[in-house]
């Protein structure tokens, strides 16, 4: 187990791991939109640029499964080769990209460990039980000696994207190299030396009563585990990718059941191999962070219509100056065209704005009359659904007084005296 000054390092690792995870996670990225000026005083956001979208709880999972080899550090391992201290190694992940640059994954995996036998065995003294005569044997061959047992994890693990901080996110980027850092628990269980069975004085396994049991210690242990490494992610597909990652994990000296070596920390290093399936984000979409490009023909359709009436309040204007019969050759008119999805009577974001700009205008000049009508003369349900909706707003959201609002089928049937603003409600 984890001796005290030591799990308080491992809790200032914990905490500052902790630390880190929720300062990057929770600086998900602001969105900033452009702005175009429509009117006088008034702005409208206009998105024209590139922005990385905000996404969904349940978009960007993904599930892993790795496979390859563990190599083992720890006590006497220096006196056996690299290669030889191998075993076996699988990993299953399930995973969560939060933002380009940060993400967590859930995983369990299993080890087969590889140890070696310090340098205690000499000569060991061993009774006959039936004729009580004691004998001495060399064990001096059983020093640094292998012996194996098996090992199970879970472990949370943050990611970190080195690419896309350093370089800047890039949509479908078919290369990422990661940074990892984690923490879990570990179950270490099964040593044994089987080769050396008959040895009953120094075997290693779990089920014999050793005579150097308080050499080794082969119960079950269950112990905290550190981790940090190294990940590569290829792209290969839309919904698929290939991982290579190098991971070290850390844990009490007591992992290899030899807890009386001078060393204070025993590990492993995972080489992995391994690919993942990404689940489509909200929608169907394709997992990832994307670029939303804003279609801006709805905007150049708008504008051309706001376009058309200044051209007509223009025109009015001319011909009111042109009358020589009329009384209020100086009255003021403005329209504004407000215009609605096909059989629609909701009033989407820059309509919304038209009605501001109408509010605007007759706070200016409260005697105005605000007419909301139709160019085409058609007075039916939908008109007056959408005329409604539109005086509405006006009255609840902007308080103009209900006599000042007028709903009229069609403009030609407008005789105004005085200041007018018309609200023209077009398809």
């Amino acid at each position: 187990m984890i001796k005290d000054k030591d799990w308080d390092m491992v809790k200032k690792i914990g905490l500052t791991l902790v630390t880190v995870l929720v300062s990057i996670t929770v600086s998900a990225q602001n969105l900033r939109d452009s702005t175009i000026t429509l009117f006088e005083d008034l702005k409208v956001p206009l998105v024209e640029k590139k922005y990385v979208a905000n996404t969904n709880f349940q978009d960007n999972w993904y599930i892993s499964m790795y496979g390859g080899v563990t190599s083992n550090f720890g006590s006497d391992c220096s006196h056996s080769g690299f290669f030889r201290l191998m075993g076996p190694a699988a990993m299953l992940a399930v995973g969560k990209e939060i933002t380009p640059i940060s993400g967590v994954r859930f995983q369990i995996n299993y080890n087969r460990n590889t140890g070696v036998t310090d340098d205690m065995f000499g000569e060991v003294t061993i009774k006959d039980a039936e004729s009580g005569l004691e004998t001495i044997k060399d064990m001096s061959w059983m020093t640094h000696n292998r012996y194996k047992w098996n090992s199970y994890g879970l472990s949370i693990d943050y990611l970190l994207n080195f690419t896309n901080l350093i370089l800047g996110f890039r949509e479908n980027r078919k290369f990422h190299l990661q940074g990892v850092v984690g923490i879990g628990g570990s179950v270490s269980r099964n040593y044994t030396t089987e080769q050396y069975a008959e040895a009953q004085h120094i075997d290693n396994s779990h089920d014999m009563e050793l005579a150097n049991k308080d050499k080794y210690d082969n119960r079950q242990h269950s112990l905290i585990c550190l981790r940090a490494g190294l990940a590569g992610t290829c792209m290969i597909a839309r919904n698929w990718n290939l991982h290579i990652e190098a991971v070290g994990n850390i844990l009490d000296n007591s992992y290899d059941s030899n807890p009386t070596t001078s060393n204070t920390w025993d590990g492993h290093v995972d080489y992995l191999l391994g690919v993942s399936y990404r689940f489509n984000n909200k929608g169907g979409m394709a997992p990832g962070f994307y670029y939303p490009r804003h279609d801006m023909t709805e905007y150049l359709v708008r504008m051309r219509d706001i376009n058309e009436i200044r051209e007509k309040t223009k025109r009015r204007r001319d011909e009111l100056e042109a009358m020589t019969d009329t009384i209020d050759v100086d009255a003021q008119v403005m329209y504004t065209l407000i215009a609605f999805d096909e059989n629609d009577a909701t009033i989407d974001r820059l309509q919304q704005t038209n009605i501001y700009t109408t509010a605007y205008a007759w706070a200016r000049n409260s005697r105005s009359i605000i007419y909301i009508t139709n160019s085409t003369a058609v007075d039916d349900k939908l008109f007056r659904k959408r005329a409604e909706a539109i005086r509405d707003i006006l009255l609840e959201r902007y308080e103009i007084p209900a006599s000042k609002i007028r709903i009229i089928a069609s403009e030609k049937d407008i005789k105004p005296i005085g200041d007018y603003i018309e609200l023209i409600v077009n398809d």
